[in-house]
């Protein structure tokens, strides 16, 4: 009897450490993660005012040889629908991103899109977010609010990079068809690889654009009557 007294005092006494190591384990770890600083913010403002589509170029030409040399980790984009109802919606949400392999950060993207009742509150039908995480300790550094401006600075740069690599110097004729936020993107970021003659073809608006472009860059620029012109 006197044995199996000082046996259940011993799976006691274990049981108790280890729900005291969990414990302090626990209590440990909280003190661990709340020891991480708060991310910087860079608001809309702050974004638009220090980056333009040049500031993108070399980022993306190196990203795209990094990912044809096979060291970038591109997971799929994870997609959540809000469908309409009396709480929500409608709406998509959209979360990417990507590690480059060595380098001591990495991103992640959340696009939030087909927000349209927007619309009837004077805001915009989507926003975004960029989040850099120190690749080393896994905490946030920094959330760039930045609302597809760096998404539309990425797709020009990728533009001008398609133009550096695919086109020779004797190329000098770029055609736009679409002249919204990215096409003036593309514009300008083609404007930092050559001189060109852009060509524009919209159904409303390709006059403001070859306007704008043309003052802006400094290139000739002139309307399309159809898209195979």
């Amino acid at each position: 009897r006197e044995s199996k007294i000082n046996i259940r005092t011993s799976i006691f006494t274990m049981m108790f450490s280890q729900v005291a190591k969990f414990s302090l384990q626990k209590l440990i770890g909280r003190r661990h993660l709340s020891g991480f600083p708060a991310p910087r913010l860079f608001d809309y403002e702050t974004v638009t005012s220090n980056l333009s589509v040049s500031d993108a170029i070399e980022a993306v030409e190196q990203a795209f040889s990094a990912l044809a040399k096979g060291k970038v980790d591109v997971p799929m984009p994870m997609h959540i629908g809000v469908e309409e109802s009396e709480n929500a919606g409608p709406g998509d949400c959209h979360i990417k991103g990507g590690y480059v392999s060595g380098t001591p950060t990495f991103t992640v993207k959340l696009a939030c899109v087909s927000f349209y009742k927007n619309l009837e509150k004077k805001l915009p039908p989507g926003s975004g977010i960029f989040i850099v995480v120190n690749a080393v300790t896994g905490a946030p550094l920094g959330v760039f609010q930045e609302n597809r401006f760096m998404t539309d600075l990425r797709t020009g740069a990728a533009g001008a990079v398609a133009m550096k690599y695919c086109s020779t110097e004797s190329q000098t004729n770029v055609g736009f068809i679409g002249t919204g936020a990215i096409a003036r993107n593309m514009a300008r970021a083609a404007a930092c690889v050559r001189s060109f003659e852009g060509v524009a073809y919209a159904f409303d608006g390709a006059d403001e654009f070859c306007k704008e472009m043309e003052a802006e860059t400094g290139m000739p620029f002139s309307v399309a009557n159809s898209a195979e012109a």
